[in-house]
């Protein structure tokens, strides 16, 4: 019998259970505004922490997405409040341009109709849109266009765009100014909300409303954000009534409102005090994508996503059954985070008898996260899986500091012997919640392509850069990597002052599989001392960096 391979022990032990959700809020919601915070008690993800891959960054003191190319024209939602789509589908149209996929312009009505939630015009949020999109994908403007209203869901359109992974910046919490300026230097325009003003405060909302983009906005109350926007650069020397440093963002209030705000002749845009009105809480980002293959099927039990967390430490284990209708290859498991993770491991079984696994299919150790969020891991050896036959999806996730690991839906219809969760995934440990479904999902495939050139669709999420080997190492050591299209690639080494001692790679690479070899010399071709280094890629819009060891 196999059973679990490196079962880690629940840090911080506690009674496992469903963590604390936030409480429901009735709120105004102005014409024009529509985000609605989740319920999940998020208050753990500041946005204070700047990501390893951004160590050795230093972001410049000025930035805009729009002299670059990357942010597509103003959209208008109306009265109607649906911001929360067209702030996501800005991004993702921003991120489509970034990734050199070319210009689209997706349908927002889609997105508020079609979501599981059905939020239409009273309102949502990013964890709506990455629900939806991540089940789905994006729909065409041009097959179902924009209406300011409540209206049916439009369901004969074809998807083109799936989103894989989604990054969770900050909760209820406005982040860090450099922090946020780094996101949107490395990852592109971000996704975030904003209070816009209501009953609570006329005078703001009156001058949010008639803004015309002749000055730089500030804010100094603190009610709750009730509007979505897309951050798309910032200037540090714009001037504003409590000093300088502003970010420029992207409304949904069509170009008769705003104004250019630095760049361009197409209004609809305003500037405004770092951390004014709350902006900056809620701030997230899409990470990677795939074309929407229609011969591919993702199995799920969280219809509404992730909406309830589990645990009973740093540590939990969550399992879902799925059974395939035809025959096919499992390439992907995903779920979603509550936290930053140290550790994600997966494993797939043929069997499970309520108590213990057995026949291990295959498995994909040693993966971490940044953030919480959406994240699809991509099998290196897919598994075939016969017709009928149920395969046992496992997940060991380990978090950075919060204490409900296993993310749940407990919104969405509730399945009975299916999906079940653990604090240590021995056999015997095994149990379900009532009521709430694991959330954790499969995406199958018919077929295997025979290589990554040969199917373009594969390609798109091959972004990677894994661990050096040997670590530690004297003299040399070797990085893999691989990059999902063409592009300009730069494989530095930095110190731990973040300072760069090396350049291994600095050209342009094909899509596909590459490696690097690091001789343990500076730019002057002279070893360095001993000690611990970190290497890092630059690929496209892709960043990574990990440590390395050099012994001597």
């Amino acid at each position: 019998m196999l059973l679990m391979c490196s079962a880690i022990s629940s840090a911080n032990p506690q009674v496992p259970g469903i963590a604390p959700r936030l409480p429901e809020k009735q709120r105004e919601l102005p014409p024009g505004c529509g985000f609605i915070p989740p319920r999940m008690d998020l208050s753990h993800l500041t946005g204070q922490r700047m990501p390893l891959r951004f160590v050795a960054l230093q972001a410049p003191v000025s930035w805009d997405w729009r002299a670059e190319g990357k942010v597509t024209p103003i959209r208008d939602q109306d009265s109607c409040g649906s911001c929360y789509a067209f702030a996501f589908l800005g991004h993702f149209e921003s991120k489509m341009l970034l990734d050199g996929a070319g210009t689209f312009d997706f349908s927002e009505n889609n997105a508020k109709e079609c979501n599981w939630h059905q939020t239409s015009c009273s309102g949502g949020s990013s964890y709506v849109m990455a629900n939806w999109l991540s089940q789905g994908g994006t729909v065409l403007e041009s097959c179902d266009p924009y209406v300011d209203s409540d209206v049916s869901c439009n369901s004969s359109c074809s998807h083109v765009k799936t989103l894989l992974d989604w990054n969770i910046i900050s909760a209820n919490n406005v982040p860090s100014t450099a922090v946020l300026q780094n996101y949107i230097y490395y990852s592109g325009p971000v996704y975030t909300s904003i209070y816009a003003g209501d009953n609570n405060d006329l005078a703001w909302r009156n001058e949010f409303g008639s803004y015309d983009g002749s000055y730089t906005l500030y804010y100094g109350g603190t009610f709750e954000p009730n509007h979505a926007v897309l951050i798309v650069g910032w200037d540090d020397n714009l001037s504003h009534a409590d000093g300088s440093g502003a970010w420029i963002v992207k409304n949904s209030w069509g170009s008769n409102w705003g104004g250019t705000c630095g760049y361009g002749s197409e209004d609809g845009y305003f500037t405004i005090a770092y951390g004014s009105a709350n902006i900056g809480m809620w701030s997230s980002y899409v990470q990677d994508w795939q074309d929407y293959d229609e011969n591919d099927e993702i199995m799920f039990y969280d219809e509404a996503g992730y909406t309830h967390c589990w645990g009973g430490g740093l540590t939990g284990w969550g399992l879902c059954e799925f059974t395939p209708s035809t025959k096919m290859y499992l390439t992907r498991v995903e779920l979603w985070t509550s936290d930053a993770t140290t550790d994600v491991d997966v494993y797939v079984y043929d069997g499970f008898n309520g108590s213990s696994l057995v026949g291990l299919l295959a498995s994909e150790l040693d993966t971490s996260y940044d953030e919480a969020g959406y994240h699809s891991v991509e099998l290196t050896s897919p598994p075939e899986i016969a017709a009928g036959n149920d395969v046992y999806v496992t997940v060991a996730i380990t978090n950075s500091a919060y204490t409900y690991p296993v993310t749940l839906d407990g919104e969405g219809p509730s399945e009975s012997g299916v999906t079940y969760v653990s604090v240590n995934g021995n056999s015997g440990s095994w149990t379900q919640e009532a009521g709430y479904d694991v959330a954790i999902r499969a995406r199958f495939t018919p077929s295997l392509a025979a290589s990554v050139d040969a199917a373009e669709g594969l390609s798109p999420h091959a972004w990677k850069l894994s661990h050096n080997y040997p670590n530690p190492f004297n003299p040399a050591t070797t990085i893999n990597y691989s990059v999902r299209r063409r592009a300009h690639v730069d494989i530095s080494i930095y110190n731990l002052l973040g300072q760069k001692t090396s350049t291994v790679v600095n050209e342009v690479k094909t899509a596909g599989q590459h490696i690097a070899t690091w001789d343990g010399k500076d730019h002057n071709g002279e070893p360095v001392a001993t000690g611990v280094y970190f290497y890092q890629i630059k690929a496209g819009d892709f960043t990574e960096s990990k440590k390395m060891l050099l012994l001597k």
